[in-house]
């Protein structure tokens, strides 16, 4: 199913990248974004704010979450890497792989390494899991988030 995801993420970035040819510094900013993503996440989650009482609203976590995962994908486009899941990192501790995916996506602004835009998709796929989220609400959330870029790259978004 990922491949699907994958393949229709592929046709808007290209969509995306043909329309924005000549910014200046897409790549860099695009690490800044992937950035800005993982963190409304993370905000969105709750998981870290241990002074906050308020439960997590799993639909707008999700919705935050396909922002990642679309993200991410963003990078196989981007470097022309084909999709492939590797092992995640090997821990339960959603906070440490929260900081691992920062450290990661952090290192891939100087890194445009193939191995490492597999492993924080692979990270990402697995940070839904401990969030329990299923298989079918990430499918769903990324489809919901593509038709919403669709239907911003045929507007003057």
């Amino acid at each position: 199913m990922w491949e699907n995801i994958y393949n229709e993420n592929r046709k808007l970035d290209m969509i995306f990248m043909s329309k924005y040819k000549n910014e200046n510094k897409m790549y860099e900013k695009n690490c800044i974004e992937f950035m800005n993503e993982i963190s409304e996440f993370a905000n969105e989650t709750k998981c870290f704010k241990y002074w906050s009482i308020k439960k997590m609203d799993k639909e707008k976590a999700l919705e935050e979450y396909a922002d990642v995962i679309t993200m991410s994908l963003s990078f196989f486009t981007i470097l022309d890497i084909e999709l492939e899941i590797v092992p995640h990192t090997d821990t339960d501790d959603l906070l440490y792989l929260l900081n691992i995916l920062y450290s990661n996506i952090s290192r891939l602004y100087e890194e445009k390494s193939a191995v490492l835009v597999k492993k924080i998709f692979s990270d990402v796929l697995y940070l839904g899991d401990l969030f329990k989220f299923s298989d079918n609400e990430k499918y769903e959330a990324c489809y919901k988030k593509m038709k919403i870029i669709e239907d911003r790259l045929n507007s003057d978004y």
